[in-house]
């Protein structure tokens, strides 16, 4: 029986009196009695994650007992440091350079394999030979007497930022996760680690010295490694351009992209799961339409490492017309508390996008990436085989034959993902790869609810955006069904209407320029010291030099395509 006082229990309330009783029977607690004492000895911090002027001193509280802590990201644990008195939190940017020196995160610091091996040029990647801009990151757990622990609380603090250039107009984004998760040889997802050192291994010393892969960017290496099994729990800190804290929230981060996960820095995906804190969405609509994701890449520009502009411009310029855009957020990446550079973060082609923009039901989406299923069952992919068969093969000379292309794909959809793509001179990975598609399985109610494909942009930072690029001839001798519709004369003429209508709305040089231009002056100082960070050059000579590039196509790319229309007319 256990006595109390009612003075006392009208003092620290029932939660707190629960929490004296749980204690108490602290040696004999079931499994969800200790859950619940878990979630009532949580770590308190004194000061919320954010952006402060001044350096104070933070406070660490716990009604469980001793409290653990780490500073550089590591989950903490009783082999961490004790807490005792308060952390004095200052500008931690003269703290010394740590995850940034490391130089197995690319094989494109091997310049002398590269240079002897690869057709590539060494990418020129720097280790910063200055303090880079850093955070403090804390990790704390408490224990009690007998071993029971809490959750792991995690903070990060900005102390002076206010006057570091570089971030003005910009969001930021801290990642913290366990260092192990990231730059370990054996399981670290960012670096060349074990995967690297096996294939190096396999042909160095050997008469096939030079190995197999010309080039740099797919040696094999960890950061290469896909699936669910090199995905890594991190926690994310959303920031405002004003510092306000939008979003705080665990969650799954892989490595993203084709050839771009050899690079320094490398994209990453995000993704929400129930595992990681019960949340299957993003919680926050980061886009500001009301959709709230499961999955968003942090994209570092793929290719286009100079300006970082392509993507985000031509999927901007596309949202009105029958194809499926992603939406673009500038954002400054943190690290486990070190710089990392400038990315955009933006949507995925998922069943949850799908199913939010059209309408439709999730479970009922079907989804083509690179002729790879994406989304739906494995069953499912002889809807999409069996729809390139027939536009590929049947003769489309026949109206017959074309109405029923027409029954099987939105041919609107179609033309506008093939007259923009032809337009911007997709001259690489194109239209072998980087093509994605979708459809609902079964019909449906709605107007997306009919079962026919359509068509999606992305991936644009490959564009050669050559001005005398005859695209049109390129795509008929890479992609049989784009030639097989060729054939058809409706086809052709809708299709070059819908290329002589974008040249004047969607690419329109003037409104290009300036959109170009308000870029530029948005990202200049951003882009600086994002290429400091990582070439050791703070100049923006190819940032504007390829910008200047791009305007001149859309100064003559409509010129130059009118010149051969009519050779298929």
């Amino acid at each position: 029986m256990i006595l109390y006082n009612k003075k006392i229990l009208g003092i620290v309330g029932i939660s707190g009196f629960l929490i004296i009783v749980l204690i108490i029977f602290k040696g004999y607690l079931t499994e969800e009695k200790r859950e619940l004492l878990n979630r009532t000895g949580q770590v308190f911090f004194s000061m919320e994650s954010g952006f402060y002027e001044d350096a104070f001193e933070l406070e660490m509280t716990s009604e469980l007992g001793d409290i653990y802590y780490t500073l550089d990201g590591t989950l903490p644990d009783k082999n961490s440091t004790k807490y005792e008195t308060p952390l004095l939190i200052t500008d931690a940017t003269d703290n010394d350079n740590i995850y940034s020196m490391r130089e197995d995160v690319s094989t494109g610091f091997d310049k002398e394999d590269i240079e002897k091996i690869s057709s590539d040029f060494p990418p020129g990647y720097q280790t910063p030979k200055y303090k880079i801009d850093k955070a403090t990151i804390v990790r704390a757990i408490s224990y009690d007497d007998i071993g029971n622990s809490s959750d792991v609380k995690t903070a990060v603090y900005f102390v002076n930022f206010s006057d570091k250039i570089g971030y003005e107009g910009m969001k930021m984004l801290s990642i913290v996760t366990d260092p192990i998760n990231l730059f370990d040889s054996e399981t670290g997802i960012y670096v060349t680690g074990k995967t690297y050192d096996e294939y190096v291994k396999e042909y160095r010393g050997s008469d096939e010295y030079y190995w197999r892969e010309e080039f740099w960017t797919l040696w094999k290496a960890n950061y290469r490694n896909r699936g669910i099994e090199w995905e890594r729990e991190a926690e994310c800190f959303f920031f405002d351009e004003s510092g306000q804290l939008l979003l705080k929230q665990e969650c799954g981060i892989r490595i993203h992209g084709g050839s771009s996960r050899a690079y320094n820095p490398k994209s990453l995906n995000l993704y929400a799961r129930k595992e990681y804190d019960g949340k299957e969405h993003f919680a926050y609509d980061f886009w500001g339409n009301g959709y709230y994701a499961s999955e968003m890449t942090l994209f570092q520009g793929g290719n286009d490492t100079d300006t970082k502009v392509k993507d985000y411009l031509v999927s901007a310029r596309c949202k009105n017309l029958n194809i499926s855009t992603m939406n673009y957020e500038p954002y400054v990446l943190f690290l486990n508390g070190e710089y990392w550079g400038v990315y955009w973060l933006n949507e995925k082609f998922d069943a949850d996008y799908f199913s939010y923009y059209y309408d439709v039901n999730k479970d009922n989406v079907i989804v083509i990436k690179e002729g790879v299923l994406e989304e739906g069952e494995e069953e499912d992919f002889r809807y999409y085989s069996k729809m390139v068969d027939y536009c590929s093969k049947s003769d489309l000379t026949i109206a017959e034959n074309y109405e029923k292309v027409c029954e099987m794909i939105d041919m609107n959809s179609y033309i506008d993902y093939y007259a923009v793509m032809l337009y911007v001179a997709r001259n690489s990975d194109w239209p072998m790869g980087n093509y994605a598609m979708w459809r609902v399985k079964k019909t449906e109610a709605g107007s997306y609810g009919d079962g026919k494909w359509r068509w999606a942009v992305f991936d644009l930072n490959s564009a050669g955006f050559i001005v005398d690029f005859n695209s049109i001839e390129y795509v008929m001798d890479n992609d049989e069904m784009f030639k097989n519709m060729m054939t058809n004369d409706t086809f052709r003429k809708q299709l070059i209407s819908k290329i002589e209508e974008i040249a004047d709305t969607v690419f329109n040089y003037q409104d290009i320029n300036k959109e170009l231009e308000e870029y530029m002056d948005y990202m200049e100082e951003p882009m600086r010291k994002n290429n400091e960070r990582f070439f050791g050059d703070n100049s923006l000579t190819d940032f504007y030099g390829e910008i200047e590039k791009i305007k001149f196509f859309f100064a003559g790319r409509k010129k130059y395509l009118y010149s051969i229309l009519n050779n298929y007319r």
